[in-house]
């Protein structure tokens, strides 16, 4: 008898054990998605770096200013998409990514981002639940796990999170830095990554607009060195590695750092009306990177053919596996990801 519950203990075990190595390691089509957006950082400091004429601490003129490259001083890892992937949006070298909707703005910039176009009625930053359906909530309904961490407020409504159901962190001390909240929180579950991963960092446009260009790049900084610990993570462990795409973009970019336009940004509309000296040109222009294993080199984004913010959705889907789930009014997935639709 003891035999006989020894041997059944062992048949147990090893089905246990059978079982969980399954859902351990997830079969090889198995794709997980990893978006991060950083609020309002220009595509000027991320190709150029820090701009001279705005520094006047030593200490951050030290770190930023006086070094061989200023570039690579400030977000090192973004610009490693360069050679690990696709990275767009060097105006300087004839590459282009834009906004495309009409405000310049961040609530219509995550709109667009998510739903895959511009949505005209979306006019302001105020906290009213999306009419759109955003792809998270289209891959949260079709049993992906999806998880949000975001530094603004008003993400919840832009999610329509009554709707979707989905899950928003944000952070409980609205007074204390945003960031590393979000940083906290992320990394707290690093160890049991979702399928779908969505952190929209923000410190960069909060310090922007306070004036404070060193700290400004000092948020970048920070949040570069917080897309390489989320990759290595994703790299590290064994469900995920090998099978992750990492998306890193902004909501709106900035003026010129001609008279202070830098610390604002938007297209002078607002409610669907022009406001004089709300215009802050240059503000559409954005970055888009990508990182993954079903990238192939995507075709030069010039003016005439410019990336457009709007075809972060699709590429979600796409990397994702599950272009079956865009709409018709969607901007195509980036051309990096042509043949990911399958």
């Amino acid at each position: 008898m003891m035999r006989l519950i020894v041997a059944l203990a062992a048949v147990f075990v090893a089905f246990i054990s059978e079982a969980w190595a399954r859902d351990a390691v997830p079969s090889p089509q198995a794709r997980f998605v990893v978006l991060v957006t950083i609020d309002g950082y220009r595509w000027e400091e991320l190709f150029r770096g820090a701009d001279a004429s705005l520094v006047s601490d030593p200490a951050y003129r030290a770190r930023y200013v006086d070094v061989p490259d200023r570039a690579q001083a400030l977000t090192p890892f973004l610009l490693s998409f360069r050679n690990e992937g696709v990275l767009i949006g060097d105006r300087d070298a004839g590459s282009c990514a834009r906004v495309t909707n009409d405000y310049w703005f961040s609530y219509p910039g995550y709109a667009e981002m998510l739903a895959g176009r511009p949505n005209p009625r979306i006019r302001y930053n105020a906290a009213i639940p999306n009419e759109d359906v955003t792809v998270l909530e289209r891959l949260n309904n079709a049993g992906a796990a999806v998880r949000v961490f975001a530094e603004w407020d008003v993400m919840p409504a832009i999610l329509n999170v009554a709707r979707s159901g989905l899950s928003v962190f944000i952070p409980a001390d609205p007074e204390a830095l945003h960031d590393p909240q979000v940083v906290a929180a992320v990394r707290a579950q690093l160890a049991t990554p979702p399928d779908v991963l969505f952190v929209a960092l923000g410190d960069t446009d909060n310090r922007a607009h306070e004036g404070s260009y060193e700290r400004y790049l000092a948020a970048a900084s920070e949040a570069d060195a917080f897309l390489r610990e989320i990759w290595d993570a994703y790299q590290s462990n064994p469900r995920t590695a090998g099978r992750t795409t990492m998306i890193v973009t902004a909501d709106h970019g900035r003026g010129g750092a001609e008279s202070d336009r830098w610390t604002g940004h938007g297209s002078g509309r607002w409610r669907g009306t022009r406001v004089p000296g709300l215009r802050h040109a240059g503000s559409d222009a954005i970055f888009a990177g990508v990182r993954g294993p079903l990238l192939e080199s995507a075709p030069a984004y010039s003016d005439a053919s410019c990336a457009s913010v709007s075809q972060i959705a699709a590429t979600i889907l796409a990397a994702a596996g599950r272009s079956d789930l865009a709409q018709p009014d969607m901007a195509p997935p980036l051309a990096a990801f042509a043949d990911a639709r399958e």
